[in-house]
């Protein structure tokens, strides 16, 4: 290969892995690294190929002031950016620790080694994470059959006694169109429509098994934000518009577990009229439930039944 074009390909790995703004690499560093590599130049030549560097779009700058030298001032990720990544990665469950420890290596790559050194400090594995990599495969699966369109069949279990398997539906096989992966709650759930119940509906990814894809199908209209909207904390049930009393201390709250579009009212004595649009499930009641008398259901008559009974269940169960 031309030793100049060489030489470029190891300014760039040099700039992007060994320098920031508080470790610049004088001229002389610069010259015995590349010799270290037996790539032999004269300033001038180096001086050209920085430039050359520059014009391709490297942001590589020279401190006048101590310590002096050059540096590369960004990256195509920042910092935190490479830090938010790598958190996100390992505090999520169904990436095992192999699987982890590869990516966050994968991004660490793409910083110098300072920056590295610090955000390896900070890494904190989740304790819960998966044994083993099925999920990750299947994952893969599944986008391959949204991106080609394609139905699939799979067979659904859960977990009993001795982490064995124990298959829904006698061990028959669901059959779905997927149309999206949805991450929530640590977990990846697949969406999709039910050609035998004219629905769509959503599925945990890791208690999906033996999946196989049966053929192409033609899709029809769908809208992942609103589906996840509606759908709380990725319940099944009917969804409702369901309207509450709620205290004005939990008002950021309601924000952040359904949004900004929700219907807002204010009334007097530091209490809001709110109307959503969800599932009526449990989930969503054990949420109500958590602030006690801080929210009160206004409507419908039927999620106000279901509450009181399952209260007076709980009074019975508890009492007796």
């Amino acid at each position: 290969m031309n030793n100049s074009k060489l030489r470029l390909l190891y300014l760039l790995d040099l700039f992007r892995k060994h320098t920031n703004e508080y470790h610049p690499l004088k001229m002389p560093e610069i010259i015995d690294y590349l010799e270290s590599h037996d790539l032999y130049a004269e300033r001038k030549s180096i001086y050209s190929d920085i430039n050359a560097l520059k014009a391709w779009g490297l942001d590589i700058l020279y401190s006048t002031k101590e310590p002096l030298g050059y540096f590369l001032v960004s990256s195509d990720f920042d910092t935190i950016e490479v830090k938010i990544l790598i958190d996100a990665i390992s505090s999520s469950e169904f990436l095992t620790k192999k699987k982890t420890d590869s990516l966050n290596e994968r991004l660490l790559s793409l910083l110098n080694e300072y920056d590295q050194t610090e955000i390896k400090k900070q890494i904190l594995l989740n304790p819960k994470k998966f044994k083993n990599e099925q999920v990750y495969y299947t994952l893969e699966t599944l986008q391959n059959a949204i991106i080609n369109n394609e139905s699939i069949e799979f067979k659904y279990f859960d977990m009993i006694e001795n982490q064995e398997k124990k298959y829904r539906k006698n061990a028959d096989f669901y059959t779905l169109v997927p149309y999206a992966l949805l991450y929530e709650n640590q977990r990846y759930y697949c969406i999709g429509y039910s050609l035998k119940y004219n629905s769509f509906s959503h599925y945990r990814v890791d208690k999906m098994d033996n999946i196989q894809c049966i053929g192409k199908i033609e899709k029809i209209r769908f809208s992942l934000s609103k589906y996840q909207s509606t759908n709380f904390n990725m319940s099944i049930g009917q969804v409702e518009t369901i309207t509450l009393d709620v205290d004005e201390s939990l008002i950021s709250t309601v924000f952040d577990s359904f949004g900004r579009d929700v219907i807002i009212q204010s009334l007097k004595h530091g209490t809001y009229t709110i109307t959503i649009q969800t599932t009526c499930s449990l989930p969503f009641i054990s949420w109500l439930l958590q602030f006690k008398t801080k929210i009160k259901v206004i409507s419908p008559q039927s999620l106000i039944d279901e509450i009181t009974h399952l209260l007076k269940e709980m009074l019975t169960h508890y009492t007796n």
